[in-house]
């Protein structure tokens, strides 16, 4: 955001954007170096300078900041290399996998993701639906459209489905599948009959 865009937010927005910032903050750096188990509210709400009740305001458990964190991996590390990948012109299924393998690696790397995983599916989705998309801030159901757009070029994806549907499905799979931590291979397998 330049200083001409940042003068047309309302000061009461920008604050607010401000404080979100440094608790996301706060909370990723912690998560990072104490584990998500051990990284308490008040710890977080200590690191960000600010109060509890204000940190509470905004993200009334801890696992509703575990999202955002997540998001923030997928950013960071996947998506610039799967980008990158997808220059090699790999077929569809490689291309998911290495997209999906990734994110495990990158994203589900904490011991504790597959606890906060749940969490979130049964708090922060269910609670607050405005944070459950995954697509927003990453672009990660994107990412999904442009392979399975390419694969239906290459002819390795059926064209009797339209693709917003497919890339639906296969989005939808791979989050049921991930919430239950899966092996890749299953996901993959379910793919290859489906897809082709």
């Amino acid at each position: 955001m330049n200083k001409q865009d940042s003068m047309s937010v309302p000061l009461r927005e920008r604050n607010k954007q401000r404080i979100l910032q440094r608790i996301q903050e706060a909370a990723f750096e912690l998560f990072r170096t104490s584990g998500y188990e051990q990284t308490t509210m008040d710890a977080i709400a200590e690191k960000a300078e600010t109060s509890r009740g204000t940190l509470f305001k905004y993200f009334p458990t801890k696992s509703s900041l575990w999202l955002p964190f997540l998001k923030q991996r997928y950013v960071d590390y996947v998506h610039p290399q799967v980008e990158e990948y997808l220059d090699t012109h790999p077929s569809t299924l490689q291309a998911l996998q290495f997209l999906f393998t990734r994110i495990y690696e990158h994203v589900f790397q904490f011991p504790e993701a597959g606890y906060a995983f749940r969490a979130l599916g049964q708090e922060v989705l269910l609670a607050h639906p405005g944070q459950a998309d995954i697509n927003e801030n990453t672009g990660f159901v994107d990412m999904i459209q442009t392979i399975l757009l390419y694969g239906q070029q290459q002819g390795d994806v059926r064209r009797d489905i339209p693709l917003e549907k497919l890339t639906r499905y296969v989005t939808i799979l791979y989050v049921s599948l991930v919430s239950e931590l899966l092996e890749i291979e299953t996901l993959l397998e379910f793919l290859r009959s489906g897809l082709c």
